[in-house]
């Protein structure tokens, strides 16, 4: 379930055909250095196929040479367990807001139409809430076509660095994370639930032109197709999702640049890119940031 909502995110959730440990890759990854510190920025993708690369050695390399860790939230499975409880609370629709309320005739027969493509039965959703419902239209098709949730480069990230007992630690909590959904306005909700039901059938090629940038560490073609386009149609989630979290994770990454030490971070990509990007912010403030391949 945490996959589920951290692919959604959107703007994050790149996913690419099956490949093989051995695939050669570029993602976006980053290096910050003072006096007496790194920090190393690595631009992770939250779903992926069995089997995929999900780093390069230059990148397990700065992970064995970090003293911390970062994450988004915390990854483990009492943590899932903690997403599943808390999205069941939040996300259950109020008895006389179905999600069928939401929706036009017309939106509600495309609804229907979509959940009996992939094998769910109609009035599955109907006690959820608009967002609920849009992420689980998302990623539903993906994990048919063969994508797996638990192959996330977070959770690989995350694993590699424990089994070297690295020091973990993260930017939110699950109840923030999970928060930032619940607190969208209903014009929100309402239009990321249309567009996941039009989108639907084509999720998977969809992401697979995001997927080649993101292995390609193309970020002029990244920050184009995640961070503009959401940032001029969807303005209020561009905010919520990207601005407000970069901007509330800013001052802890400072501080620990004003430590000494090697840092490691790992988030969703569209996190790192554009104007509003963490490497962006860090520049402004006058660090040099450079690529790390």
């Amino acid at each position: 379930m945490r996959s589920l909502f951290a692919a959604a995110f959107a703007l994050v959730a790149f996913v690419c055909a099956p490949a093989n440990a051995q695939q050669q890759i570029d993602p976006p990854f980053y290096v910050v250095r003072d006096a007496d510190s790194t920090m190393y920025l690595y631009g992770t993708v939250h779903i992926r196929p069995r089997g995929a690369e999900w780093g390069t050695p230059r990148v397990r390399e700065a992970i064995a040479a970090s003293q911390d860790v970062w994450t988004e939230i915390e990854i483990s499975p009492d943590a899932d367990a903690r997403a599943m409880s808390l999205a069941t609370q939040l996300g259950t629709a109020a008895d006389d807001r179905p999600l069928s309320s939401w929706l036009s005739p017309a939106e509600k027969s495309a609804l229907d139409a979509a959940l009996t493509r992939m094998g769910i039965p109609p009035a599955a959703l109907e006690g959820q809430e608009p967002w609920i419902a849009a992420l689980t239209l998302s990623v539903v098709p993906l994990m048919q076509a063969g994508f797996d949730p638990a192959s996330g480069v977070d959770r690989a990230v995350d694993a590699y660095a424990g089994s070297m007992g690295k020091n973990m630690r993260t930017f939110e909590t699950i109840e923030q994370q999970l928060g930032f959904f619940d607190g969208m306005s209903a014009e929100v909700q309402r239009e990321m639930l249309r567009e996941a039901i039009e989108q639907a059938p084509d999720m998977a090629p969809m992401m697979m032109q995001l997927s080649n940038a993101w292995e390609q560490g193309d970020i002029a073609t990244l920050t184009a197709l995640i961070v503009d386009d959401t940032r001029v149609n969807y303005p209020e989630m561009y905010d919520l999702i990207l601005v407000q979290r970069n901007n509330a994770w800013m001052p802890t990454i400072v501080n620990e640049l004003n430590g000494a030490g090697v840092d490691f971070i790992a988030v969703g990509a569209a996190h790192l890119l554009g104007s509003d990007g963490l490497v962006a912010q860090l520049q402004a403030r006058g660090y040099r940031v450079e690529r790390a391949h």
